[in-house]
């Protein structure tokens, strides 16, 4: 599971994070484990993606996403 280190209100990194998953290129399929600390704003997944399992972590004071990219399938 990937930890994220942060201080008090630093959240940019999260946002980061979920916007790099929306941009990346999927060749196969990713497993992969979010933080979401604000779970009312929505998470950018691509058509494929599923969300396997969740988790709140109360230590952290964050929602933890297991989540699977898939590959867009190509139309023929």
């Amino acid at each position: 599971m990937e930890r994220h280190e942060r201080g008090p209100g630093e959240y940019g990194a999260e946002t980061e994070k979920l916007a790099d998953i929306a941009e990346m290129e999927i060749t196969e399929p990713t497993l992969t484990w979010l933080e979401v600390s604000h779970p009312q704003q929505p998470i950018p997944l691509g058509q494929n993606d599923r969300v396997i399992d969740s988790r709140f972590n109360e230590q952290q004071d964050v929602w933890e996403v297991l989540l699977i990219a898939l590959p867009d399938e190509e139309e023929t």
